[in-house]
């Protein structure tokens, strides 16, 4: 069957509409947008909390680590298998993480909010360069606030 041209360009746009639309859902559940998801992050007001953490990389600390945040900064790193200290570097506070989102700098990211606060739980950034060295990610959990 010969579509006519008209006819083609309908079926191209429905085509570009179910792949976006289905690339933005996971399980049936849409993902939010980095507005929303930091609007709902910044609506909690959380300066000074807990999360776990890994970070996974070339840099050479490997694990899940218990990051504390104070006043919107990382105040400590500890690695949570075997309670050694790591330098603040290695990890990043929730309001970091939504930087890279919001200013990626070139880099390609595959991001993943949670449901209940907004923060990037899960965070690729540049997912096409790994396992070569160039690309990151963080998985951050277990929001707690003092």
């Amino acid at each position: 069957m010969k579509l006519s041209k008209s006819m083609r360009g309908v079926v191209l746009l429905l085509g570009m509409f179910v792949a976006t639309s289905s690339s933005c859902c996971k399980g049936g559940v849409t993902q939010p947008t980095f507005q929303s998801a930091y609007k709902q992050w910044r609506s909690h007001n959380l300066h000074d909390y807990t999360i776990n953490q890994e970070r996974l990389c070339y840099c050479g600390y490997r694990g899940l680590m218990k990051v504390t945040v104070r006043a919107d900064t990382v105040a400590s790193v500890i690695r949570i298998s075997d309670s050694s200290t790591v330098p603040t570097s290695v990890c990043a506070s929730v309001d970091y993480l939504f930087g890279i989102i919001r200013n990626p700098r070139g880099d390609s990211l595959v991001i993943r909010y949670n449901a209940d606060y907004g923060y990037p739980e899960y965070l690729d950034i540049n997912p096409q360069l790994h396992p070569r060295d160039g690309g990151v990610l963080y998985k951050t959990s277990n929001l707690r606030v003092p």
